[in-house]
């Protein structure tokens, strides 16, 4: 019995020096872990991950050069990736450099940074106090002038900016205008209808769009952007004749009417003179009363398929 009870006295202790051990190794190991990642990190804030190149992609186009953007960074060789603030590097070149609409920076590990440049591409000038400020693709204020003189540029009024501070991004007070220009400008990009001179959404709800000096688009509301400018653009390409000048006047399900100068001149000088200014209607379109001008003698020339409507002067798709 005594030989018995010693061994069993004898297997705890060894149990028991064994569960220490098994401690003291798990300490251990965290301990060399912990070690580990230490080393690691300060290695790769030190030592690895250094920059050595910094490529720039997107200058073709750029009043910058590749070196110019580069230099704009700010990052040197040797710089750490790992310690590097892309966003904090962004801001700041975008707040030098006045004729970029964006920068993305990304780490290419183990030591290259990439920069992609989007240059500005101007597109517009927009009517602000004081004058018309120039905005490109990206919407990014550009430049002022007291009057648009690059007829590459269209013509925008009435978008209410809320700033025209250079190098911000242009908004509307009215948010709906904001909305509605850039579906129109995104339609126009789309669809590479050329000869457009300008916009004006002054009245959001009867925007017009000038075509060639000789065509106003008027679409009314700021709905179906895609479908009307390609009805549109189809109507001034195919069935009226280039000398032609007047309005296209979008009316919901009816489509389009053609109204020469002429005639819409003289229906809004009727039209004022019979009422007075304050009975006078808030718009003085042919199209106001619900029906289509008939006079058939300015009606365009169009294609067979729509000269069954012309006693109407709508133009249907």
């Amino acid at each position: 019995m005594q030989d018995v009870r010693k061994v069993d006295i004898e297997d705890n202790i060894n149990r028991r020096r064994d569960r220490r051990r098994r401690k003291n190794m798990t300490g251990y190991y965290i301990l060399v872990v912990v070690l580990a990642i230490a080393i690691a990190f300060s290695l790769s804030v030190t030592v690895l991950f250094n920059v050595t190149e910094v490529i720039v992609n997107g200058a073709t186009g750029s009043r910058y050069s590749q070196s110019d953007i580069a230099a704009s960074s700010g990052i040197k060789a040797k710089d750490n990736l790992v310690r590097m603030n892309t966003q904090k590097i962004r801001e700041k070149m975008l707040e030098e450099l006045l004729y970029v609409d964006d920068i993305a920076i990304t780490k290419k590990f183990p030591d290259k940074v990439l920069i992609e440049v989007t240059p500005s591409i101007d597109i517009a000038y927009v009517e602000c106090i004081g004058g018309y400020m120039i905005i490109s693709e990206g919407w990014r204020i550009t430049g002022h002038a007291d009057a648009p003189d690059n007829k590459e540029l269209m013509v925008i009024n009435g978008f209410e900016a809320k700033s025209n501070e250079e190098k911000t991004v242009m908004t509307s007070e009215d948010n709906d205008k904001d909305q509605a220009l850039k579906e129109i400008l995104n339609e126009i990009k789309k669809q590479n209808i050329r000869n457009i001179v300008s916009i004006d959404i002054s009245d959001k709800y009867d925007i017009v769009i000038n075509y060639d000096n000789r065509i106003k688009i008027k679409i009314e509301k700021p709905n179906d952007i895609e479908y009307k400018l390609k009805y549109a653009y189809k109507i001034i390409t195919e069935e009226l004749r280039e000398n032609k000048s007047g309005y296209l006047i979008y009316r919901n399900s009816l489509g389009y009417s053609y109204v020469s100068d002429e005639e819409y001149n003289r229906i809004n000088h009727n039209t004022n003179n019979t009422y007075s200014s304050g009975d006078a209607p808030a718009l003085t379109d042919p199209s106001v009363t619900g029906n289509a001008v008939t006079d058939t003698t300015q009606t365009t020339e169009v294609s067979e398929s729509i000269t069954s409507m012309v006693q109407t002067t709508v133009v249907t798709q």
